[in-house]
């Protein structure tokens, strides 16, 4: 399985539109950029037929260190999760590329 990057992104825009590798790349670090901010200030980023992305606030917990056995506490945090659409589940187990 390959992996996308943001770079073979771009050169995707550039094969599929025809524009300038530079006009697609910052295209690409555009949106990505665009998509982050979004999310971190609306907490919430739904992508139709995509699915969503959603900043979920974790709160502090007990924890033990595997090593020493002592008891620390995990302090607070934000984290991104990604839900799937219906549509792109559907997709996925269905190995239906379009």
């Amino acid at each position: 399985m390959e992996t996308i990057t943001k770079e073979k992104i771009a050169n995707l825009l550039k094969e599929k539109l025809g524009f300038s590798a530079l006009l697609c790349e910052e295209i690409t670090n555009s949106i990505f950029a665009e998509m982050l901010e979004l999310s971190l200030n609306n907490n919430k980023l739904v992508l139709s037929n995509f699915g969503k992305f959603q900043i979920h606030h974790k709160k502090k917990r007990p924890a033990v260190n595997l090593q020493t056995r002592t008891a620390l506490e995990i302090e607070p945090r934000r984290v991104l999760r990604f839900h799937a659409s219906r549509l792109l589940k559907e997709k996925v187990n269905s190995n239906e590329i379009s």
